[in-house]
């Protein structure tokens, strides 16, 4: 497996699990080869080959202070406001060749929000109190995805992406007190979801383009909600450094878009929820014949969550990828 292809698109998205507005667990497909880092790759991987990979996902946010919360709790008693200091998600996956044409990848998560604040109505002070909820941590939901190249030429490929996501993931972890978190704290969504969407990669040289968008249908899962139908879409440019068999470096440059619909509970939507985010994102890849590690630092350049919500600060994600 040649080094120039066998580098990592997880993206952290997609991904992997999904939980609410900004404070979103990665939304990633983890895949095969790509010259990009979190935009997934057209190209599938060969015939009878296996690839795993682990990465991590760190998201922090420019949190809403504990002022901001109060104040605009007491303007609108019955919003649902929250605040999270970060999100950490480490995600598994295995992919393997069909042919030459169609791979299938299965990916597994792990989940943390940290430090979750939201305001509180207290009756016997008549007023509204910040209270720490803790942390909520576990196994997400699993993704079975798809990719079939369906256009080929000879330095281009075209590809169908699709798959599910299923609710494997943990929907009932409770704070510190023993309270049952929001299902937009939860590790797992309780939901079957489905995902379609395509991919497009060029080489030109020692240059690398990637391009793909995904569309997310998201049912109602625990707690009578529904978290909201979301997209993805990337583009990924990446350059290699050089062509050393030994070693070869390449740097990438990406623009990673999410939409995300409001929240939905009970049949009634949820105004501080869903949003628009932009991130440019570049990053760096190290890798030989059959193993690939990276590094890439997120900021946003698009930052409009739905409501009141905290916005994202900026995001980094490691990882490696193995191939057999």
């Amino acid at each position: 497996m040649n080094s120039s292809n066998f580098t990592v698109a997880i993206t952290c998205l997609i991904c992997s699990p999904v939980t609410l507005a900004s404070h979103m667990a990665s939304t990633s497909l983890s895949t095969n080869s790509s010259s990009s880092i979190s935009t997934e790759s057209a190209v599938p991987l060969q015939a009878g080959a296996w690839s795993i990979g682990v990465r991590y996902e760190e998201q922090q946010f420019d949190r809403l202070s504990d002022d901001s919360l109060l104040n605009l709790a007491d303007a609108d008693p019955d919003a649902d406001l929250h605040s999270v200091e970060s999100v950490k998600t480490t995600l598994f996956n295995i992919s393997y060749g069909i042919n030459e044409n169609f791979s299938l990848s299965l990916s597994l998560p792990f989940v943390e929000r940290n430090d979750i604040r939201a305001p509180h109505f207290h009756e016997e002070d008549n007023e509204f109190e910040i209270e720490q909820e803790g942390d909520s941590s576990g196994i997400g939901d699993t993704k079975l995805h798809g990719l079939w190249r369906f256009t080929q030429g000879d330095n281009h490929s075209t590809s169908l992406i699709f798959g599910i996501s299923a609710p494997t993931g943990k929907d009932d972890d409770t704070s510190p007190e023993g309270e049952l978190y929001e299902q937009e704290f939860q590790p797992g969504s309780g939901s079957w979801d489905p995902f379609v969407g395509v991919a497009h990669s060029r080489g030109l040289g020692r240059v690398g383009l990637d391009a793909s968008t995904t569309y997310n249908f998201v049912s109602k899962g625990s707690q009578e909600t529904n978290l909201g139908d979301w997209m993805t879409y990337n583009v990924g440019l990446s350059y290699l450094l050089n062509s050393n068999p030994e070693l070869n470096w390449r740097v990438v440059v990406e623009a990673n878009g999410l939409w995300r619909d409001e929240l939905n509970q009970n049949g009634e939507k949820e105004r501080n929820a869903g949003g628009h985010w932009l991130n440019i994102a570049p990053g760096i890849v190290a890798g030989r014949d059959n193993w690939s590690v990276f590094v890439n630092v997120a900021f946003p350049v698009v930052n409009e969550p739905g409501g009141n919500q905290d916005e994202q600060d900026y995001r980094i994600q490691i990882g490696f990828q193995f191939g057999l």
